[in-house]
């Protein structure tokens, strides 16, 4: 069983879902909360994409994306360089080679974690439980299904 206490990544990698669950105050983000204290607090340019996406998707207005990009401002927005792209094609590799489906935005995710050794925080314990070396923060696959 993960505890706060056997992280010990100093910054922790927010996935989408989590980021989510977060600003919504959703009950879905107690489980990660407890992780995030004392911790540095990240997210992914691709994450950054997928919240510009589902705000536009939703047609939210200018206020409430105003509210989300104040959000996004509370976490450090891990950039993209060459050495990620290996890692994602080293990844990515990886696990197709193993037989594993891993989805391309999961994949930049991964990459970032591993890239800048962070533990990833995700209720999607499923799309990363097949990347070598990397620690995830989830309840585990069964949880909020």
């Amino acid at each position: 069983m993960i505890t706060p206490q056997t992280i010990t990544n100093s910054h922790i990698l927010v996935d989408t879902d989590v980021f989510s669950y977060l600003m919504k105050e959703d009950t879905r983000g107690e489980f990660f909360k407890q992780f995030l204290h004392h911790k540095s607090a990240a997210i992914s340019f691709v994450t950054v994409a997928e919240l510009y996406f589902w705000a536009y998707k939703k047609s939210w207005g200018t206020s409430r994306i105003t509210e989300l990009e104040n959000k996004i401002k509370m976490y450090v927005v891990l950039p993209y360089d060459y050495s990620l792209c290996q890692r994602w094609a080293g990844i990515k590799n990886d696990c197709e080679a193993k037989g594993f489906t891993i989805h391309q935005h999961d994949c930049w995710i991964a990459a970032a974690a591993l890239k800048y050794d962070c533990a990833l925080a995700t209720n999607n314990y499923d799309h990363f439980c097949h990347v070598q070396n990397l620690t995830l923060i989830s309840p585990g696959p069964t949880m909020f299904k």
